[in-house]
């Protein structure tokens, strides 16, 4: 089961400005500065990750079951479609990113699927189905 961290947001920012402020860099998820907005959900059948990535092309998106881990990971390309103009505020990130998130234990890490749409990233993992009592033995 994933569980709500009411501090990770706090986190997240402290850990943003580590790596912003780094002198290499470098950090456990490879030098990423942002990371994207995320929502969990869970359903009897399913875990269901939904990933907010506009912008990001469906080529550029990395997803991987590392043991009890599911890694997204990418990178969204600057904007260069503006010749002779001059950028007055970038807000909106650009680069790699990553985001982490524990498998609970009965998550199928086999059977992911994913869907990217409108700038949305869905993730869903399905749970295992329950081990079938077998016979008593004495």
């Amino acid at each position: 089961m994933f569980k709500w961290n009411p501090w990770a947001d706090l986190e997240a920012m402290r850990a943003y400005m580590d790596r912003l402020w780094s002198a290499s860099g470098a950090d456990e998820l490879g030098g990423c500065l942002w990371s994207p907005a995320a929502d969990v959900l869970e359903t009897p059948s399913a875990y269901v990750l939904r990933v907010e990535l506009p912008g990001v092309p469906l080529e550029n998106v990395v997803l991987e079951a590392v043991g009890r881990e599911l890694r997204i990971s990418g990178r969204r390309p600057p904007e260069r479609d503006f010749p002779g103009t001059v950028f007055q505020a970038v807000e909106r990130p650009q680069g790699p990113f990553a985001r982490a998130f524990a498998l609970p234990a009965d998550a199928d890490a086999e059977a992911v699927t994913a869907a990217l749409k409108d700038g949305l990233l869905t993730v869903t993992i399905p749970r295992k189905a329950p081990a079938e009592p077998g016979p008593l033995r004495g």
